[in-house]
């Protein structure tokens, strides 16, 4: 069955009992990490229990199928329910896993987790199409998205973060849940407060004591500036092809997604569209600027501003279709999805240079 956006968050706090097969796959690993461990504790009470718990590769399920078989059908030693979770889930799977879905075990959760699997992925359409199966997409928090997560949770931990140092993680930790949190979580260890986030629920676990500021986070991230998309992001509106392949590779190393390269200059150059089209509709560029939402990092205004006497209406649109392209092509080609967004994105550098010549406002 596939899932819609608003049901995904319930069934990952309580998934439904026809499921037998769960399919966990997106371009946030720490997202896929952080949802496949919520179900399994919901099935079972100690994922690590060597008795109830199988840990399958791909690798090892296609080189031995009856490995897959026997975990599925064994009974629990100890009793109590059994859960199975295959690690790099691919298409090679979907035969075994649709002969199994003919008739699954009653008392045998799989769940599989898988990477950024397009629509045509065959495994995917298994998955989605089964009455006994759910799949659960795990897409990139996008920087409204982070913030409220960062919000909720400096709430629950008792504490209210001003809005300047909000702005600065949330559209720092774009790429990554699991390193968003982390990061979050080192934030209110700094501010002396600890807490285990698992079954997270949003509420807040006593009243307010104290405020996160923007010197907290610095102090205690460093300045996220210099380690985020920014440097890419403004690097591709200057036109600094050296410092977007660079970032690029940094931030490749780091285990980020293409796909949330793509999105974060996606969102950049629809803030700079969005400023350009109020202002030709008459605002003034610092009351079309106060427009945007989130609110624009201070520390940035500059480099922003730069950038909208740079960039036309044209040049921002032609990026645009460029960048939709890029992640079109990410999804429906067997091609390396780094190799196609770095192309894309340094591209976007060298014709910010040649757009200047093109268009005039």
């Amino acid at each position: 069955m596939k899932l819609g956006f608003k049901q995904i968050e319930p069934f990952v706090k309580n998934p439904e009992s026809y499921a037998r097969v769960i399919l966990v796959y997106g371009p946030d690993a720490g997202l896929i990490n952080e949802r496949s461990t919520a179900m399994a504790k919901t099935y079972v009470s100690d994922i690590n229990d060597p008795f109830n718990v199988a840990v399958l590769s791909s690798e090892k399920i296609l080189t031995d199928n009856a490995s897959f078989y026997d975990e599925a059908s064994a009974q629990s030693l100890m009793g109590g329910n059994r859960l199975i979770i295959i690690k790099n889930g691919t298409d090679s799977l979907s035969v075994i896993i649709k002969d199994y879905l003919v008739n699954p075990s009653p008392d045998t959760l799989v769940i599989i987790e898988s990477d950024n699997l397009s629509p045509r992925s065959s495994l995917r359409k298994l998955i989605e199409g089964a009455k006994n199966a759910a799949a659960v997409p795990c897409y990139i928090d996008d920087e409204r998205n982070l913030a409220q997560i960062i919000r909720d949770m400096c709430t629950h931990a008792g504490y209210n973060i001003q809005q300047d140092a909000l702005i600065a993680l949330s559209s720092s930790l774009i790429g990554d849940r699991v390193i968003a949190r982390n990061e979050i979580e080192k934030l209110l260890l700094y501010k002396g407060y600890h807490i285990d986030y698992s079954g997270f629920d949003g509420n807040p676990m006593r009243e307010k004591i104290g405020t996160i500021s923007l010197d907290d986070v610095i102090a205690c991230c460093g300045d996220v500036r210099d380690w985020s998309m920014d440097t890419l992001v403004y690097a591709v509106g200057d036109g600094n092809v050296h410092i977007v392949h660079d970032s690029i590779q940094s931030l490749f190393k780091d285990k980020i997604a293409p796909v949330a390269l793509t999105r974060s200059m996606q969102s950049h150059f629809w803030k700079l569209l969005s400023v350009k089209n109020k202002i030709a509709s008459g605002l003034s560029q610092a009351d079309a600027i106060k427009t945007l939402n989130p609110p624009l990092f201070f520390k940035m205004a500059n480099s922003f501003e730069n950038q909208l006497s740079r960039w036309t209406i044209p040049a921002i649109e032609s990026a645009l279709d460029a960048l939709n392209k890029c992640e079109t092509m990410c999804k429906q080609t067997e091609y390396s999805d780094t190799s196609i967004t770095e192309t894309c994105l340094v591209q976007l550098a060298r014709y910010n240079q040649r757009s200047r010549n093109y268009y005039k406002n």
